[in-house]
């Protein structure tokens, strides 16, 4: 049985890992988000320790002028990178596995910036941020790297 289950988580974070982005369905203020209904609450016991960002094991966001970089697991895993208002509904399609600490994500901003980023990437952040948060999800900022 135990290998049944380790087949099964690494074939659920070879999916989520892929490099090619899904298509996303945004949700609509009338919508809400249902990450509340199906992960528990943030468990800051179970992170507060985390000092690297390739040791965080819930989803990881990080902020560029483009678009926000979705990772599912850890600032060293591959990432689509999407619109914050994608964001969400990225991690809805994400499942329960990934998201050990409960509903919270790290979120840090690019420390690689061409010249004019700082606008943008400040932009991203404060609506991903409150995207997050409408949706129920805690986020834990991380300084730029």
């Amino acid at each position: 049985m135990p290998r049944i289950a380790a087949c099964l988580l690494g074939a659920t974070l070879a999916l989520v890992s892929c490099s090619q982005p899904p298509s996303f369905q945004t949700l609509s203020d009338s919508e809400t988000s249902t990450l509340k209904n199906r992960i528990p609450p943030a468990d800051p016991a179970k992170y507060r320790s985390v000092a690297d960002a390739r040791e965080w094991q819930n989803p990881y966001l990080i902020v560029q002028g483009e678009g926000i970089d979705a990772r599912p697991i850890s600032a060293a895993t591959e990432a689509p990178t999407m619109a914050p208002a994608d964001v969400v509904a990225y991690l809805e399609k994400l499942p329960s596995i990934a998201w050990p600490y409960g509903l919270v994500v790290a979120v840090q901003e690019s420390g690689l910036r061409a010249p004019g980023d700082d606008a943008r990437i400040k932009r991203n952040r404060e609506e991903l941020v409150r995207l997050l948060e409408k949706a129920g999800v805690k986020v834990d900022l991380w300084p730029s790297a």
